[in-house]
């Protein structure tokens, strides 16, 4: 039984998080990669654009919430992930269009972009952490379960 509760807890404070969060830090490098194999220049604003999208679901979720929109159990983010995904791909294209467009058309050098990408990135940073700000920002939407703590613990006698 101490063996099951190991593992259990080893699920729960390790593997689970370690799969989120490596899952969040390949998707920005399949992204930067994809971005300098077919741009051919490092696009410094990549982090910051994974950041406005988070921004943009975020105040979608919110806006969701107080209409009382709700995806049963699961998190009223998940409604709002594929808005967030056309808002940053809208942003992202209108800020081709009005600001690398340029530059291509120049034939500007590739460190032309890069540095041109570093001013995209702080106006992006800035404008995230104006609209939403700084902190943490924290849901209670995503706290429900299909199963409580205290009724698996019930259901199998384990401590964890």
């Amino acid at each position: 039984m101490d063996f099951l509760n190991a593992l259990v807890a080893l699920a729960n404070f390790v593997f689970i998080p370690a799969i989120a969060y490596g899952s969040q830090l390949a998707l920005g490098a399949l992204g930067v990669t994809l971005i300098y194999g077919i741009l051919r220049f490092s696009n410094f604003a990549h982090g910051d654009t994974m950041a406005i999208g988070t921004m943009f679901t975020i105040l979608v979720t919110w806006g969701l919430q107080a209409l009382g929109v709700s995806f049963g159990p699961l998190p009223t983010a998940l409604l709002a992930i594929p808005f967030g995904i056309v808002l940053t791909s809208l942003l992202v294209l209108g800020t081709d269009r009005l600001v690398y467009r340029f530059y291509r058309e120049q034939k500007a050098k590739p460190v032309i972009l890069v540095i041109v990408s570093m001013g995209v990135m702080f106006i992006y940073n800035g404008l995230t952490r104006l609209i939403i700000g700084p902190g943490d920002q924290n849901f209670a939407d995503g706290e429900r379960f299909l199963i409580s703590a205290r009724d698996f613990k019930t259901i199998t006698g384990l401590d964890e």
